[in-house]
């Protein structure tokens, strides 16, 4: 499969894009730089954007990082329902700090650009090399675990037992914040491998209508799978949470397999260079 990158950028990061796109050479087969320096611009790229195997690179400095991070954040949504491969990456300082609930994993540098290239091209990598649908079941259920280990959850339980089954796979607790004003959360975390690419709305039905009230009801929920959530599954989501004010946090093959692909030690663990 033909893999082509596309480095997004305003025009006044486009010398820096340029540069890091010549670092680039030879971790794709094709790579080109694109200039847009409006909101429309993005608008009608990410509407237009319809090539599976590309994968873009947004491109800012910390100059452009707050109109960058407010156009990303605006069309998190249409990004998420055509599954763009999208890596946001920022050289320079005063940026927010990335947790595993951003929607985009950030690629960061504070001065060095050979760092930040070398970091940007082992992320792609790492990103065409995962194959998520290599795993059994019970291997998937210890990445997810490793993942959420090595994003900063900790006192990480196994629900399951022959004797009780709480309808969830894991418990674990999140401290959200910074120091002064952190907040520890505690998660209850289903784990969903599926053998098709697709998830279903009635796996999101099976997990919502999951009775919670007599247990654990304090817990927030999170849905770990390997599968991709289609456009009809977001916008019932959506609709739902509005209904039913429901707090769940998702994370599918797509925002999965960018978490494995910017920590190495994932790679080396469960999908080890030959």
């Amino acid at each position: 499969m033909l893999h082509r990158l596309i480095i997004t950028c305003h025009e006044n990061d486009k010398m820096q894009a340029y540069a890091l796109e010549q670092k680039l050479t030879g971790t794709v087969d094709m790579s080109l730089v694109k200039e847009l320096n409006m909101p429309k611009d993005y608008d009608l790229f990410f509407r237009s954007f319809t090539v599976a195997s590309d994968i873009v690179v947004a491109f800012m400095t910390h100059k452009t990082y707050s109109f960058m991070s407010n156009i990303l954040s605006q069309y998190n949504e249409l990004i998420r329902k055509r599954v763009l491969i999208l890596f946001p990456v920022v050289m320079g300082d005063e940026i927010d700090k990335f947790d595993f609930f951003t929607p985009l994993p950030l690629i960061s540098s504070s001065g060095d650009f050979n760092e930040l290239s070398d970091k940007v091209a082992d992320a792609i990598k790492n990103y065409l090399h995962v194959n998520r649908g290599e795993l059994q079941v019970f291997e998937f259920e210890n990445l997810v675990k490793s993942v959420l280990v090595n994003y900063g959850f900790k006192n990480i339980v196994l629900t399951y037992s022959d004797h009780v089954d709480f309808g969830y796979d894991m418990m674990c607790s999140y401290r959200r914040g910074s120091d002064e004003n952190s907040v520890n959360e505690d998660w209850l975390v289903e784990i969903k491998y599926i053998s098709v690419d697709r998830f279903t709305i009635r796996n999101i039905q099976d997990l919502i209508n999951q009775d919670r009230e007599h247990y654990l009801a304090n817990h927030k929920v999170m849905l770990v799978t390997n599968g991709t959530l289609t456009s009809a599954i977001w916008d019932y989501l959506i609709e739902l949470k509005k209904r039913r004010n429901l707090s769940l946090f998702i994370v599918d093959g797509w925002k999965l397999s960018n978490l494995i692909a910017l920590n190495d030690n994932l790679v080396k663990e469960y999908f080890p260079y030959e």
